[in-house]
């Protein structure tokens, strides 16, 4: 093997580098709250790298990619602290602008937006997401300057390890909810942005109807929030989704449309490559600098580059190179989804096609072979994710795509052009609604294969053996450069490797006396853990927060609920979670295994005592006892001051007063959970997000599960 052959890590420095930045920023967290599992996982990558770099002497790759990743370890605190936001008790005085980024509630009730160019009680802050409760569509308007007072509640970053990306993509560290009725409009202001979408949506509004439409203006500009849900619905099961998002695809048309309009002009050189930099830009700027656009266009300009520089194209370093640059402007973006998902499918396809096809094409034939392989390591691509967000996968997906994507080829080119040359020419509408059939015809054959049976569940996998699946994938392909021998070793140590992992997970984890308090949506969640293992749940959420929540702390098992906040039940969460039993003092909701207690009827369940407290027939809270420990969970709602003295002097040990922080007086001598911060509580969810309190005795340690 020659000189060149034998490269393999210096060969790639921007890919190398982007997968240690990226590494880094993904683990930070986990490596610095001492996760065992994810300290292993480094340490095995850095012990096999150190192994490699010492058998081929390339000392000075060891000290690049190890101090890229401590720097990435510290760039993911820069993210996180530039992101954050402070904390605003109270109500506070809120002036901002509504702009376009706007969903309504299926129910037509109210409206999510993004505000933007915001002062809390007269300071500059960064956006807040808010949710605005309507009368019409017609309350407000894109664009409007909006004055109110409410109370404005810090968003955390993470909810029990799960990275709230749809906050940090709209850099929204703030949110707050107002009804239209109190808030103040002090004129309109539309950003240039802002307006040219506006105008774009208007026009293929009118000429292609608001179903259609909101599906081209998805296409062209990102924006899926006014997609039909039938639609949007028959995409994501039929595995093409990925049309309605700007991304790769639709890079490259662009740049093949820009190309043939350029050739025409005899444009070349220099003035190519300017032109097609300048749109691209341009069309970045009115995506929203979408990490999946960004991550095509700047691949799509280093191909043009290395054209008009005559050097050799590659694909990683250029992928590696689009990968940095997003990283170092939007640190938290390796935590994305939507992100990962945009690099791995693009990744699937230059690691994982080349070989398929290979073997395709003893079967299929050339055209055929390729066009499956690119489906395929596509898919293989983004598979972990989607077991993440969508669950199931339609087996004909990459038999749609074969179907689909060509068609969609025609159809984004013509429907650019005839976007721009509408607005210009209006009576050339007609294009539009040509592209509009096209589009209905893609609906059609996504409702079709939508509707098939050939799904199957997925189940999120296990992240470590992604990275391993992905590090094989890699091994066997044709850019790891080494001979068939060093490629079996390879291969053999990540076999080792996953071993290694599957072991670490075998290690059994032991069950500690807990009083977990979570908060979601505006409602507050208990869980309670006793020294034998059992835990009862009090006021279930959402479902996946409520698992969530659960697998943070351990448990496997709830078997009985009880519902003190809500008038009404979770009732497929208590199925999801297999409760067996669900306890309450009011009317029933039609679960099967209701159990209506009384007011200050004490009451027994497994290793747990229970009491619902009431005050001159209103209820106030619920009590229950496991071990030595007693715990008081306060009813969301005002009460006397006569009803809290009839229940403090009951010397409970742990005491939830959630929103009511104002009650801590009443429990000096508990130990007090609350919402919000106070002097009189020992922790709050505002500080230190969803809490655990492990309980040794009467001994309580608190800890953050998120």
């Amino acid at each position: 093997m020659d000189a060149k052959g034998k490269k393999i890590f210096h060969s790639r420095p921007l890919f190398y580098g982007f997968l240690a930045l990226l590494l880094a920023i993904s683990t930070s967290r986990y490596i610095f709250v001492g996760n065992l599992k994810y300290i292993i996982f480094i340490l095995l990558i850095f012990a096999c790298f150190f192994a490699y770099c010492v058998w081929a002497k390339r000392w000075i790759s060891f000290i690049v990619i190890s101090s890229i990743f401590l720097f990435g370890l510290g760039w993911f605190f820069v993210g996180q602290v530039t992101f954050e936001g402070k904390i605003y008790e109270g109500e506070s005085q809120v002036i901002g602008r509504i702009s376009d980024d706007v969903s309504y509630s299926v129910y037509g009730n109210s409206a999510n937006v993004v505000l933007k160019d915001v002062y809390i009680n007269g300071n500059k802050e960064s956006n807040i997401n808010l949710t605005i409760y309507i009368d019409s569509y017609d309350d407000f308007e894109v664009g409007d300057i909006i004055v109110f007072n409410a109370e404005v509640e810090k968003v955390s970053l993470f909810t029990l390890n799960n990275f709230n990306s749809f906050y940090y993509r709209d850099g929204t560290p703030y949110t707050s909810s107002v009804s239209s009725d109190d808030f103040v409009i002090q004129g309109n202001k539309l950003h240039f942005d802002e307006s040219f979408r506006l105008k774009m949506k208007s026009l293929l509004y009118e000429n292609m109807g608001e179903t259609n439409g909101a599906v081209a203006f998805a296409v062209l500009f990102g924006d899926k929030t006014e997609v039909d849900d039938d639609i949007y619905q028959s995409y994501k099961t039929s595995g093409i989704i990925h049309l309605l998002t700007v991304s790769g695809l639709h890079v490259g048309f662009l740049i093949t449309l820009l190309g043939f309009i350029l050739k025409k002009c005899r444009v070349k050189g220099i003035y190519n490559f300017l032109i097609c930099a300048i749109c691209l830009t341009f069309y970045a700027y009115i995506c929203g600098f979408a990490p999946s656009f960004m991550r095509a266009g700047i691949m799509g300009l280093v191909l043009l580059a290395t054209k008009l520089s005559g050097k050799c194209y590659d694909n990683l370093n250029t992928l590696g190179l689009s990968g940095i640059i997003i990283l170092l402007y939007s640190p938290l973006s390796a935590l994305d989804i939507g992100f990962l998902m945009s690099f791995f499918c693009v990744l699937g396809i230059f690691v994982i096609t080349p070989w398929l096809s290979k073997v395709l094409k003893k079967v299929f034939p050339k055209f055929v072979a390729e066009s499956f392989a690119v489906s395929i390591g596509a898919q293989i691509g983004i598979l972990p994710f989607m077991a993440l967000i969508y669950s199931d996968l339609n087996l004909l997906t990459f038999f749609i795509n074969l179907i689909v994507i060509p068609i969609f080829s025609v159809i984004y080119p013509v429907l650019f052009v005839s976007l721009f040359v509408t607005a210009l020419l209006p009576f050339m509408g007609f294009l539009l609604k040509a592209c509009g059939w096209g589009l209905g015809l893609i609906y059609n054959i996504a409702d079709f294969f939508g509707n098939t049976s050939l799904f199957v569940q997925l189940e999120p996998f296990d992240i470590f053996l992604v990275a391993g699946a992905f590090l094989l994938f890699f091994l066997i392909s044709k850019y790891f450069m080494a001979s068939r021998k060093a490629k079996t070793i390879c291969c053999f140590t990540i076999f080792v490797f996953c071993g290694i992992l599957g072991g670490i997970y075998l290690i059994p984890t032991s069950v500690q006396a807990s009083v977990t308090y979570g908060y979601n949506y505006s409602s507050s969640t208990v869980v309670l853990t006793n020294d034998s293992g059992e835990s009862v749940i009090v006021d279930a959420g959402y479902s996946n927060y409520t698992k969530n929540l659960l697998s943070a702390n351990n448990i496997k098992k709830v078997s009985t609920a009880f519902v003190l906040q809500k008038s009404s039940a979770y009732i497929d969460t208590m199925r999801e979670i297999g409760v067996e039993n669900l306890i309450r003092c009011d009317n029933g909701q039609g679960y099967p295994e209701d159990v209506l207690v009384n007011f200050d009827e004490t009451g027994y369940i497994g290793g747990f005592t229970f009491e619902y407290k009431s005050f001159e027939e209103r209820l106030i809270g619920l009590e229950i006892s496991f071990d030595e420990t007693k715990v008081f969970i306060l009813r969301d709602l005002k009460q006397s001051e006569e009803a809290l003295t009839s229940v403090s002097s009951e010397n409970y040990d742990i005491v939830i007063l959630g929103k009511h922080d104002d009650y801590a007086k009443f429990f000096e001598r508990s130990y007090v959970l609350t919402y919000y911060k106070n002097s009189l509580a020992q922790t709050s969810f505002v500080s230190n997000g969803n809490i655990t309190c492990l309980i040794d005795g009467k001994n309580y340690k608190w800890r953050c599960v998120d």
